[in-house]
């Protein structure tokens, strides 16, 4: 945090002066630490009272409702490996009476919480001790002890300026999952117990803190019960039986199960299988019907590909299972699931879905079932207004996807903001690498776009985009907006369509507005939400032609322009306070910078016929001027505009230039008149931002809001904040279409 490049070090002594040069170094540098993750399926034990909770990405530990019985002062444990993506501070955040270890040493020790852990709402009620967590696995092991009102604990793990958020982006990555190798990767917390009070448990308790008690290990209790680490495999469930009443119990239907076969070219197999009923095989692009209760031997031969056996069967009145496995002539068993990650060592047998809701018999047609298509991309619907995706065969142990980076595929504006420079500049150069990287990485997101929905509805915290879920505001929307249109005008696939039009029903309909419809945040309004909203309403104009969404974007510059624009200096307020009815007056640079680069946007996107667009252009060209009048000697603009003693910063600098190099190159603004301001500021960035390297320094942390310039001053700056690397290699760009002008 608040790296300082060293002159010496910077793009600019090294020699690298020419756009493309920069980008080079950026773009390169950029994928090496946000480099594409593939997406993984594993597997999820269903711990409603012990996992992430949604949005506040709070972990709630209740072990009231995993012990019922359990005693005044008796004890229980709670461990979970914390993986984190590198070697960094965080902050635990705590609330309840535990003892909690972090890789074997004692970081809190707190008693005296007697409510409910659901009463718990005041900051002043938790307590944040400073740790510092390693690249991958950290051990982390909590005691807690059996109260009146009290019987767990509330935990985040958080990047320290922001304690009460359990991170998991671009700040800081940490996912909890089930500290056993046999359930190594798997997201979750492991709990034991309950221990009874007093002297008994002592020496139990002590086995448990030094790590004497393994996943495989059972305690036997003084009053004669025994204990185990929850939650653990049905080891029958990974092998060649599936028991679909384990994973469904009384439910009626048509159920599935999946395995595969690696095979070899020419290669023969034999699929043995008996059922409980009449059941179809799909193997092979044939189909083989299995007569109840009679073992059927079907030959399948190698193609040298992952070759699919779909088993469909339905529920009779008796049991519900199969059992079969797929063997070589030698007798090998060779059928597995290879892409869901069991633990370490490990692979299932079989996965299922279903039940799918049916008429007597196999036969019935089933629209949407995996007979037709197998995917894990969404839920497939199963009638009765019910869907379901991939599951284990054991009793709530289910699938769900997972992308364990903090760019690649991630919804969250910063991120985008980044991967619009990695498209413009490769646009610009040439780079079909690059490019191909940035629509891989919105086409995932709009892949499961619809499951998350499922995802969340099943388990309350999304594995994937939860910031998408419910498109609550404008940071939610904007700039995956953009990337979503961008992406579609360069494919035409019409899989991005239906997320288009999600996000651009949100935008027009779920965000809060004044009453004369411009948008703000109920008790604040942001300079930052032109951006977030403006530059995705233009495209959807472009788009689809309506001119709603060029009215609506008309609509917003004249409501921003008429509260936050600060006419003595032609620059614009951060924030405006609707209680107070006044704005506060700070000119925090990226929040103009926000508001620069939106009115290129809209410049470029929407017809110069409105007479609002020379409205707007005049307004461009007056906050050019009040931009150039804050521009310091050295070349960069400062965190708070009017404020020579606030740092340089990196974002609006580049912000401003791109702004600026724009307005010359579409002919907006007179190129003799900003010359000047133009290289200075390119070389600025090279000198003070940029390294030959390609780290970016200089860039203002996300930011809160607030009614003090002496806030923001206080902001942490950060190497290769998303913010800013995207941003500058968009004004790199537009600087070498300035060079062919």
């Amino acid at each position: 945090m608040n790296e300082v490049l060293q002159r010496k070090d910077s793009a600019y002594e090294k020699g690298f002066r020419e756009p493309e040069e920069v980008i080079r170094l950026i773009s390169e540098r950029m994928l090496v630490h946000r480099s594409r993750v593939e997406l993984t399926l594993r597997p999820y034990f269903k711990q409603e009272h012990m996992a992430l909770k949604p949005i506040s990405q709070m972990a709630e530990l209740n072990l009231e409702q995993t012990y019922p019985r359990a005693q005044i002062g008796d004890t229980a444990y709670i461990r979970t490996w914390a993986m984190a993506d590198r070697d960094c501070e965080a902050a635990l955040t705590i609330a309840g009476n535990a003892r909690i270890w972090l890789n074997g040493r004692i970081v809190y020790d707190g008693k005296g919480l007697e409510k409910p852990l659901s009463a718990v709402t005041k900051e002043s009620e938790y307590t944040i001790v400073q740790v510092d967590l390693r690249k991958g696995k950290n051990d982390l092991l909590m005691r807690c002890e059996k109260g009146k009102d009290n019987w767990g604990l509330l935990l985040y793990i958080a990047y320290p300026r922001y304690p009460f958020r359990w991170t998991r982006d671009y700040l800081l990555s940490v996912r909890p999952t089930l500290p056993f190798e046999q359930m190594e990767g798997i997201e979750g917390f492991a709990h034991i117990g309950p221990l009874p009070a007093g002297a008994d448990a002592h020496d139990l308790e002590a086995s448990i803190e030094r790590g004497k008690i393994g996943y495989g290990d059972v305690l036997a209790l003084p009053s004669g019960g025994r204990v185990q680490w929850e939650p653990r495999w049905k080891e029958e469930c990974l092998g060649s039986r599936v028991d679909f009443g384990e994973a469904y119990g009384d439910s009626e239907g048509c159920a599935y199960a999946l395995s595969y076969v690696q095979s070899r070219e020419g290669e023969r197999y034999v699929l043995r299988l008996e059922a409980s009923g009449s059941a179809c095989v799909f193997a092979d692009g044939n189909v083989f019907r299995i007569p109840e209760g009679r073992e059927t031997e079907i030959p399948i031969v190698g193609n040298g590909k992952d070759m699919e056996i779909l088993v469909k069967l339905p529920r009779t009145d008796r049991e519900w299972w199969l059992d079969g496995a797929v063997r070589t002539e030698d007798g090998n068993i060779v059928n597995c699931v290879p892409f869901v990650k069991i633990g370490k060592g490990r692979q299932a047998r079989w996965i299922v879905t279903g039940p799918f809701v049916t008429e007597v018999g196999d036969s019935l047609l089933i629209p949407f079932a995996p007979e037709h298509e197998i995917q894990f991309q969404r839920p497939y619907p199963l009638g009765n207004y019910r869907h379901a995706f991939w599951r284990m065969p054991q009793r709530e142990a289910y699938i769900r996807p997972y992308r364990d980076g903090i760019f690649f595929g991630q919804w969250f504006y910063a991120v985008q903001v980044g991967l619009h420079g990695l498209m413009h500049a490769a646009k610009t150069t040439g780079n079909r690498e690059h490019l191909q990287y940035y629509l891989d990485s919105i086409q995932t997101m709009a892949d499961y776009f619809d499951y998350k929905d499922w995802d969340k509805e099943q388990f309350g915290d999304p594995t994937l985009t939860p910031r998408a879920w419910g498109l609550p505001d404008l940071d939610a929307c904007g700039t995956i907006g953009v990337s979503l249109i961008e992406a579609y005008e360069m494919t035409g696939n019409p899989k991005l369509l239906p997320v288009i039009r999600a996000v651009g029903e949100a935008v027009m309909t779920h965000i809060p507005r004044f009453p004369d419809g411009t948008y703000f945040r109920v008790k604040t309004m942001w300079a930052d939400d032109l951006y977030m909203s403006c530059p995705f309403l233009a495209r959807l104009y472009r788009l689809t032609g309506d001119k709603a969404y060029e009215e609506e974007v008309h609509l917003q510059v004249e409501g921003f322009r008429k509260r936050l624009w600060i006419e003595e200096e032609q620059i614009f307020s951060h924030i405006y306070f609707p209680e107070e009815e006044q704005m506060s007056g700070i000119p925090w640079g990226r929040g103009n910078g926000w508001i620069a680069v939106t009115l290129t946007e809209i410049l470029s996107l929407l017809p110069k016929e409105n007479p609002r667009w020379d409205e707007e252009l005049q307004l461009y060209r007056r906050f050019m001027q009040g931009i150039l009048s804050c521009q310091d000697s050295s070349g960069m603009w400062h965190q708070v505009l009017n404020r020579p003693d606030s740092y340089q910063e990196t974002s609006c600098t580049a912000m401003f230039l791109l702004s600026i190099v724009r307005g010359v190159n579409r002919g907006w603004l007179e190129a003799k008149d900003y010359l000047s301001c133009m290289e200075k500021a390119w070389n600025a960035l090279l000198q003070h931002s940029v390294d030959a390297a390609g780290d970016v320094y200089g860039v203002c942390l996300g930011s809160g809001c607030a009614k003090d310039a002496e806030y923001y001053k206080q902001l942490p700056a950060k190497k290769n904040d998303d913010h800013g690397t995207g941003i500058v290699m968009m004004a790199a760009a537009e600087m070498m279409k300035l060079e062919k002008h």
